[in-house]
């Protein structure tokens, strides 16, 4: 095998859409996005068979993350749950990450993390001698989706479907779409951010994503009397969509904007045909977490995986800034997304 860096999509692409155990996260198009938004070089590796042949064994999408004041870390990717590496097989996995651990050491790079839930065992792999430190703290939830929205509203409890219901008396009116969604989108979420204490995204990351992916991501917006109180950011793959965003408004949750929001999520992927709602990553316990219960989810522990070499030290990360609360929502915005390109979770 050979290690090489790709530039271009459509070998790779090709790769991950064969591959059962690709997520989202592994398409080519978060290089273009990540990078125009906020700066992160990517470095693209794959395993090839011996020359002569260009047939992918194994990819792994990297970022090189810098924080100010710290060496760079290589993450595999920033700001999404699931994209380590991807391989045909065993052999194929391991000799990618051997490769990816020499050319950062060769760097003089000090850390590098992967984003590994599925398909691939890294917690034996050791690199410069060490083995990975690993990070469960985070769980993803899914909802396998019935064979339309009245058979899969029926799976549902009565108290849910009640909720949804009075959201609708209440007035809720709601719509799905792109690019003209992103401005009430964006209102939503970057409130609700600022109000948690946490820096948004910035509205050029949405709109690269839109751009890059006009046939796969999609914005639910919920509207109460014309005014948007809960928003949902949605990207389809395979036969799975995912809601990586979300986001609604505290004065306004009485109303159940919340249940209604996601209730139009669940019967626009039955509309679609899709099998798998992915609702996103939670902390266990956390209020998020105790929300999404009550569809009846299916849990998956997610681990990340962080080789840190030399004499780095780990980093902890964390979106939540108790003073963050306390700006005006113009200065939130402001500086929300030049704190926010630093922070990978």
């Amino acid at each position: 095998m050979r290690v090489k860096i790709h530039t271009h999509s459509r070998e790779w692409d090709r790769f991950v859409r064969e591959d059962p155990g690709a997520a989202y996260g592994h398409l080519f198009g978060w290089r273009r996005v990540i990078e125009a938004a906020y700066g992160h070089k990517p470095l693209y590796l794959a395993a090839a068979e011996d020359r002569g042949s260009e047939k992918i064994r194994a990819v792994l999408p990297l970022f090189r993350f810098k924080r100010p004041f710290c060496r760079p870390e290589w993450i595999s990717i920033p700001f999404f749950d699931q994209a380590g590496i991807l391989a045909r097989d065993e052999e194929a996995g391991r000799f990618l990450l051997e490769k990816a651990g020499a050319i950062l050491a060769g760097k003089g790079e000090g850390r590098l993390s992967l984003r590994q839930d599925r398909g691939f065992d890294a917690s034996a792999l050791a690199m410069d001698g060490r083995r990975p430190e690993i990070f469960r703290g985070k769980i993803g939830l899914s909802i396998r989706l019935g064979p339309g929205p009245q058979k899969m509203e029926a799976l549902f409890r009565s108290k849910l479907r009640s909720q949804v219901r009075k959201g609708l008396k209440n007035g809720l009116t709601w719509d799905i779409g792109k690019h003209r969604l992103l401005n009430p989108f964006y209102r939503v979420l970057s409130r609700n951010m600022r109000d948690l204490g946490s820096p948004v995204h910035s509205k050029k990351f949405f709109k690269g994503v839109l751009a890059c992916f006009p046939g796969q991501a999609f914005i639910c917006v919920v509207y109460f009397k014309g005014m948007p109180v809960a928003a949902s950011f949605m990207f389809r793959f395979k036969n799975r969509i995912a809601n990586p965003w979300a986001s609604s408004v505290r004065e306004f949750r009485h109303l159940n904007a919340n249940m209604v929001l996601y209730w139009q999520m669940i019967r626009f992927a039955c509309n679609l045909g899709l099998d798998v709602f992915d609702m996103g990553r939670s902390s266990r316990g956390a209020s998020t977490h105790r929300f999404k219960e009550q569809w009846g989810p299916e849990e998956t522990p997610l681990s990340w995986y962080t080789w840190t070499l030399g004499r780095e030290k780990s980093i902890r990360e964390t979106l939540s800034i108790s003073p963050w609360k306390t700006l005006p929502l113009w200065g939130a915005n402001l500086a929300g997304p030049v704190v926010r390109k630093y922070i990978s979770l």
